[in-house]
């Protein structure tokens, strides 16, 4: 029996994917661009993908092994606006709709929804210049789409 529980949790916690709150999406937004691995590698445990980036944006996976709880996030540097530019895709329905939760506890506004194309909806967060833009339906990457965006 104590090896069944060992199974289990071995199991439990190789499974886990990592997501991201509120609270972690500001902070990769106002984190340093130049320094982004110490917090996505080394703090939130997320993979590098150096092959698909430029000199202005990093990307980052969750290397998840279920498809449902597949993470992209890329950062672009903004050196010009209050911070950087987060897209996040997110596999999972049940993430989004936490962060949609988190989002007003940390001090965001619901602004509504905005029609960005024919497609494609958002609702929309605002806590003074930033912005968080959150799909309402899965995108055509097959995965809902999270901005994080400044205004000046």
């Amino acid at each position: 029996m104590r090896y069944l529980a060992l199974i289990f949790t071995f199991f439990f916690c190789c499974s886990y994917a990592q997501i991201l709150d509120a609270i972690q999406i500001n902070e990769i937004g106002q984190h340093e661009f130049d320094v982004l691995d110490d917090l996505m590698v080394s703090k939130h445990k997320f993979t590098r993908v150096k092959d698909i980036e430029d000199e202005n944006q990093k990307v980052y996976t969750n290397d998840s092994d279920h498809l449902e709880q597949l993470m992209v996030v890329t950062v672009f540097r903004n050196s010009n606006g209050c911070s950087n530019v987060l897209s996040i895709v997110d596999k999972s329905a049940i993430n989004v709709l936490q962060l949609k939760n988190d989002l007003p506890q940390e001090g965001y506004v619901y602004q509504g929804k905005k029609k960005m194309s024919e497609d494609l909806i958002v609702s929309q967060f605002s806590k003074g210049k930033l912005h968080v833009l959150i799909s309402d339906t899965i995108t055509a990457s097959g995965a809902y789409q999270i901005l994080l965006i400044c205004s000046n």
